[in-house]
């Protein structure tokens, strides 16, 4: 978890991040969860998951599962995306593979992420 302040152009925020991560046994799940707190009258408070994501170790070093996520701001339509993901996992690192469809424009986002441990 981290608390944070920014001063943007249209107004200064306290923003929250839970960043939560569970593995048992073949399964895991992680996420990103950020909520955006405006200070003044001008923000817009803002919640995003980015991303949401249930794995399942299909072998030593690769995982498999789908990613979620979601875009949240005050007077403004939600914004999803969803797909694939896959993890190629070592003992410190991972190389993340994932292909959104957005619904808002129904293109496929495609991330590519390395993960590193120190």
């Amino acid at each position: 978890m981290a608390v944070a302040y920014a001063d943007a152009s249209e107004s200064q925020y306290l923003q929250v991040y839970v960043i939560p991560s569970i593995v048992s046994g073949r399964l895991a799940v992680s996420g990103t969860l950020e909520w955006y707190e405006p200070l003044g009258r001008s923000g817009t408070r803002q919640f995003d998951a980015n991303p949401v994501s249930p794995r399942l170790r299909v072998s030593d070093h690769l995982w498999a599962g789908a990613a979620y996520t979601v875009a949240i701001a005050d007077h403004e339509t939600a914004r999803h995306r969803i797909g694939p993901v896959l993890e190629w996992v070592t003992r410190r690192d991972r190389l993340r593979l994932e292909l959104l469809d957005r619904t808002f424009d129904h293109t496929v986002e495609v991330r590519v992420a390395i993960l590193a441990g120190f």
